[in-house]
Formats: C-alpha cells, sequence, structure tokens
C-alpha cells in the first residue's frame, strides 16, 4: 500500500446515497411501481428529473420535457407522479437518522446522500459493515442505498459512484481499500467525474494532458497548487489517500438567496402575485437565517412566459435596505413597493421571485446604525421574533406565515399526478384492507 495511505489509516469515509431516490419514494408507498418504469417530473410538472432504472432502461432521460416524452412514455406504460416535496424531505430525516445507529459523525451532503466517518470501527470488517448499512436502512424504511467506502471523502464518492457502474457485480458496496483499488478505480473515472472539479477545470485540465483522476492523482500536489490552485492541489492529495477535505468544513454559505418558482397558470391579478412574492420572502428568510447571514439589498423580478405568442413584460426591481436585516417581514414590505411599482394589468405572468443580496455574517449584538432611521433600534427584537417563528414552522410544517400567503391560491405549482404524502398528513396515510 501507498504512504498515502498509510498515514491515513486512522480516516475512513463512507458515502452512502439513496438509489433513485425519488422514485424509489414513490414505489415504497405504492406496491404497484416495484419494478416497473416511474417518472418524476420537476416543478409544475415541466420535466423529467428523477428515473426508475426501469425507465433508464426504456431510454427516457433525465430532463426530457413531459410534453416530448409523455405520448410515447405512456404506450410503455411508464408510470408518472409529481414532485413531492414533503414526502421526499420528510424520507431524507428518516435516511439521515438511520445513518446516525452506524457512526455519531454523518455530514449531509444532500437531500439522498451523506459522508459518514468511520474511523476506530477496526473491529469491523468494512466492507461487511457497509452491507450492514445497506441493509438495515432498506429493512427499516424501505429505501435501497449504495455504499462507498475510502480513506478520503473523494475516493469514498468515487467509490460509490462505481457502485453504479458496477452494481451486479459488486452487491452495493464497494471499499477502496487498497492501492491497487485505489489506482485501478482512478484509471477508469473521467477527469469530470471526480467530485470538485466542473467542466471548465476539467477541459482546461485535458488541455494540459491529464484525462483520467490516475494522471492527476500522480502529479505533486506542491506543484499543482504554485500552478493552479490550492483547491486542486487538495484534490490530488484526497486522490493519493491523504484526507485533506471534509465535507462539514466546506463553506457552503451563498453570496446571494434566490427564491422563485414558475406558476401552474398565468396569473394576471395583483392579489394572487402578492401572495406568492410573500411566500418566497418568507422562503428566502428562511434560508438567510438557516446560514447565519443578514442582507442588505432586496430585489424582485416579473416574468412572461416567452414562449406564448401573448404580450411581453419583464421587469425588476431593486432596493437597498436602510440597515441589513434578517426579518422576512422587511423584506416582504420592500418586496410589495416594489412589486407595485414594476406590475402592469393585462399581462398573464409565469414567474415571480425575491433576491436577497449583499449578504454579510449576522452579528445580533452589532448593527450598522443610520441617523435618519431607527429600524436597527427594532432588529435585535425582530430576530428574536424571526428565531422563534422558524422554530414553530419547523415543528409544525409552516405553521406561521404571512396572512398574505394564504389570501389566495391561483399561484401554486401545478402537480397534477403528486401522490399522497403519506408520513406528514393524517388524512393522506395509507388504507389498509382486510
Amino acid at each position: 500500500m501507498s504512504k498515502a495511505l498509510e498515514g491515513n489509516r486512522d480516516q475512513v469515509w463512507a458515502l452512502v446515497d439513496a438509489k433513485s431516490f425519488y422514485s424509489s419514494c414513490e414505489q415504497l408507498f405504492e406496491p404497484s411501481l416495484v419494478n416497473k418504469p416511474v417518472v418524476v417530473l420537476s416543478n409544475n410538472d415541466g420535466c423529467c428529473v428523477a428515473l426508475s432504472e426501469q425507465a433508464k432502461a426504456l431510454g427516457i432521460q433525465r430532463g426530457a420535457p413531459w410534453f416530448k416524452v409523455e405520448r410515447e412514455a405512456k404506450k410503455l406504460g411508464v408510470a408518472v407522479r409529481s414532485s413531492n416535496y414533503t414526502l421526499y424531505a420528510d424520507m431524507s430525516r428518516r435516511f439521515i437518522e438511520e445513518l446516525y445507529r452506524f457512526s455519531p459523525h454523518v455530514e449531509q451532503y444532500s437531500i439522498d446522500e451523506a459522508f459518514v466517518r468511520l474511523d476506530g470501527f477496526s473491529h469491523k470488517e468494512l466492507t461487511g459493515y457497509g452491507h450492514e448499512i445497506r441493509d438495515t436502512i432498506e429493512r427499516h424504511i424501505g429505501l435501497p442505498v449504495r455504499v462507498g467506502i475510502g480513506s478520503t471523502p473523494t475516493l469514498a464518492k468515487l467509490g460509490n459512484q462505481a457502485v453504479k457502474r458496477y452494481e451486479k457485480r459488486v452487491g452495493g458496496v464497494i471499499e477502496i481499500d487498497t492501492d491497487h483499488k485505489r489506482r485501478w478505480l482512478l484509471e477508469r473515472t473521467d477527469i469530470q467525474d471526480i467530485w470538485g472539479i466542473g467542466a471548465k477545470t476539467a477541459t482546461r485540465l485535458r488541455t494540459a494532458g491529464i484525462s483520467n483522476a490516475l494522471e492527476l492523482a500522480d502529479k505533486n500536489s506542491a506543484d499543482m497548487r504554485r500552478i493552479w490552485n490550492v483547491g486542486l492541489a487538495r484534490t490530488v492529495l484526497e486522490l493519493q489517500g491523504v484526507a485533506c477535505i471534509s465535507p462539514g468544513d466546506v463553506d457552503e454559505k451563498r453570496k446571494q438567496i434566490l427564491s422563485s418558482r414558475s406558476f401552474g397558470v398565468g396569473i394576471s391579478e395583483l392579489d394572487d402575485l402578492k401572495a406568492a412574492l410573500a411566500f418566497h420572502c418568507q422562503r428566502a428568510g428562511e434560508k438567510l437565517r438557516r446560514q447565519g447571514s443578514q442582507a442588505g439589498v432586496v430585489g424582485v423580478f416579473l416574468r412572461t412566459n416567452r414562449y406564448k405568442e401573448l404580450p411581453q413584460h419583464n421587469k425588476s426591481s431593486v432596493r437597498t435596505l436602510m440597515c441589513p436585516s434578517q426579518d422576512s417581514y422587511q423584506f416582504l414590505t420592500s418586496a410589495l413597493e416594489q412589486l407595485n411599482v414594476i406590475y402592469r394589468p393585462g399581462f398573464e405572468y409565469q414567474k415571480i421571485g425575491v433576491i436577497l443580496d449583499e449578504l454579510t455574517d449576522a452579528v445580533n449584538d452589532h448593527f450598522q446604525f443610520d441617523m435618519f432611521d431607527t429600524s436597527a433600534l427594532k432588529e435585535m427584537k425582530r430576530r428574536e421574533l424571526m428565531a422563534i417563528t422558524d422554530q414553530m414552522n419547523a415543528r409544525f410544517k409552516n405553521g406561521i406565515k404571512p396572512a398574505s400567503v394564504i389570501s389566495s391560491t391561483n399561484w401554486h405549482m401545478r402537480q397534477a399526478f403528486r401522490s399522497n404524502r403519506w408520513t406528514t398528513r393524517l388524512n393522506e396515510l395509507q388504507v389498509a384492507k382486510c
């Protein structure tokens, strides 16, 4: 084994991801869909965002517009469902809770995957432990998962990707525990398939003669840092088996927060637009507070459907707040004022959204005061109110919201094929007949 791997035996990472998560959730609560082709659609039933293995085998492409494939898909017996975000979020929570059975250190990476630290499990045969994780999750919550195990998060990610390619041969688990396995896998991994390397960086690396992960791993990390950047140098070390990237250490704070969604049908009435805008202000504010930021600028945009032969009206507006804030209701006040300016009657609007910009870290004991405005004096109390609101909404499923959000439902997205929210709505529970 290489020195790099020998030097990092104290770190072991597993990446566990749920297989075809959206479609697996749909199949879990509708047994008639098991082993059948299932397509899950995006917001407003626009595009195919998730496919079961059987749907992929029929040649349906992820991202394909549903109206283009609908006729052929129905001929082939494909079941279609609208995105059921309430169900998926709850199943994701259960999935993460199950992972804590196997390690106290779990770093959720996305709705359907998480990194798990397995340090100190020397008494365990890790491939077998990976199968135990896989079998337990499927038995307890019904979701099939894949497990990649390696000495770094990057190698664990590549191991997980390899499970998808060689699943029938490996049984859902791959452990990169020898230098031979590491080099064999890296040689067969395209440079763009490495975690953290995007299309532009991959193109530049190919121009430099580096086309696969092994060619990158064989580079000197110090040279890569000098010629390229520290991020790529760390990736080289990770591929060599030196753990230097922790998913929990990555600063994922957004520089700008956007909340927007297309309407299920065209909207012309101002009250409907105000209701949608109130929803997006609340949603953006929750995201802002979750990452510990405050916003200095509120922006609003309004769009018609450019693909329809109708009068077009696309406008946006931006206003600076007197004092940086975390207050969803202050964002809403500014947004509504801007909407009243940019709205024009007689147009059929397709989308509205709010943007929070000029984000800075929120410091509760320090505010920038303005001699002409007293809003900074109220900000501390408003932050306390927002914190309580967020806690209540997390506990009672959005129980507190601006009144204007519920004044109209015309703006809600189209979900013509949505399944029941089986785990979170009493009136949508499964019915057992005997």
